[in-house]
């Protein structure tokens, strides 16, 4: 099975300490070619909560951390794994794996997230489950 990729953001950040920053995480930091529109997504996560405790059957997400620092748990060969992250971050999670965010900061987080493959709203490929505690 594929393994989750966590990346800093370095190519594609284009940054001005006057006036802020912009990105092209799914080009340069996930090489995302093929992702169908309709699955992009954005997460706010307020302070101390959880998101995610799910995984997607057919489907690879990836997510780009713009705002925020957390922690992220995923489930890879029957062991929970955790990485500390910050802003500007990547993370490509293959289909079928578990995986969750924390916010341990004093602000929300926003995440913007994609799905690869056709996205269907009556049939959205996600599978909750129990991975990391609220």
């Amino acid at each position: 099975m594929p393994a989750v990729k966590i990346k800093r953001l370095k190519d594609g950040v284009y940054s001005d300490p006057k006036t802020g920053w912009s990105a092209y995480p799914f080009v340069y930091g996930a090489g995302m070619s093929k992702a169908d529109i309709r699955g992009v997504h954005v997460v706010a996560i307020y302070p101390g909560q959880v998101r995610g405790n799910h995984y997607h059957d057919t489907t690879n997400e990836t997510i780009f951390l713009f705002s925020g620092k957390g922690e992220f748990y995923w489930e890879e060969d029957g062991a929970l794994r955790r990485h500390e992250l910050k802003n500007p971050s990547i993370i490509t999670i293959p289909a079928g794996i578990k995986h969750a965010f924390r916010n341990t900061g004093d602000h929300t987080v926003y995440l913007l997230a994609v799905r690869d493959g056709e996205f269907d709203s009556k049939s959205p490929d996600i599978v909750r489950c129990k991975l990391v505690e609220p």
